[in-house]
């Protein structure tokens, strides 16, 4: 892979947590009971879950969620004391199991969605389903990379040297991305994730558009021109995002490396 952190669990789920602690926890606190014994949270698309131990330390009961069962499995290890304790549920599923459906419904006063949307198909299903999950007065947080950015591609997951580090390699369209791709020695299985990301690409206004089709509503955002995670990743400090750059429909995708969103129910 592009960076050793991505085949060393216990590595990346150490940076994931500091970025959690240090922007995300944050970010959402002020908006949940002052107790965090009270919240219950849940991840989708946790891994191994160093989002959620954060909110584990402060006192919260967590629950992370997966497809992947290697990366649940992984967490279960890196996570006993939190698991052993019943502070931390990892579940190797789908959200639209109708079990996981029951069991979920209605428990939840936030959901984290943290670079997953860009990698799902049908993301108004999704997020419905996110709704039934949420207490009345839950919230959900969603961060990710607008697709337009400089690497909204996730090309830096790439093996070769020049790929990972061009910007906007991805903006090609989808049949030369990916001939370039080939070209240049990538693996099938990168190939296709990267091809997937192209597919399920989301921007600013694509994502302002989905929330409210979705019965959400706008509770706090906050732009980025440097990525939090990008401290931990390449040493970059994290810059908001210049006002008048974010006022510019369209155009600030090309310059915001990460939005956070806020959301809540709205009367649909």
């Amino acid at each position: 892979m592009a960076y050793d952190f991505h085949s060393d669990s216990a590595y990346y789920l150490q940076f994931l947590s500091e970025n959690a602690r240090r922007s995300i926890l944050p970010f959402v606190a002020s908006h949940l009971p002052a107790d965090p014994a009270a919240w219950r949270v849940l991840e989708l698309g946790c891994g191994e879950g160093g989002n959620l131990l954060p909110f584990a330390e402060a006192g919260a009961h967590c629950t992370g969620i997966d497809l992947n069962k290697l990366k649940i499995e992984e967490g279960k290890v890196l996570m006993h004391d939190w698991v052993a304790a019943g502070r931390m549920e990892l579940y190797a599923e789908d959200i639209f199991n109708p079990e996981i459906t029951s069991q979920f419904t209605g428990q939840f006063d936030l959901i984290i969605l943290k670079d997953v949307i860009e990698h799902i198909p049908n993301k108004d299903k999704a997020l419905l389903q996110m709704r039934l999950f949420l207490k009345e007065d839950g919230l959900l947080y969603i961060g990710w990379p607008p697709w337009r950015m400089p690497f909204g591609g996730h090309q830096q997951i790439a093996d070769n040297k020049l790929i990972k580090v061009f910007p906007w390699l991805h903006l090609l369209p989808k049949s030369f991305y990916v001939g370039i791709l080939k070209l240049a020695g990538e693996g099938k299985a990168a190939v296709d994730e990267l091809a997937e990301i192209h597919d399920y690409r989301v921007s600013i206004n694509q994502m302002n558009r989905l929330y409210k089709q979705t019965g959400f509503k706008m509770v706090e955002e906050l732009h980025y021109l440097i990525n939090p995670i990008y401290e931990y990743k390449f040493k970059l400090k994290p810059r908001k995002q210049l006002g008048f750059i974010q006022a510019l429909p369209w155009f600030r995708d090309f310059l915001t490396t990460s939005c956070y969103y806020l959301l809540a129910k709205s009367d649909k």
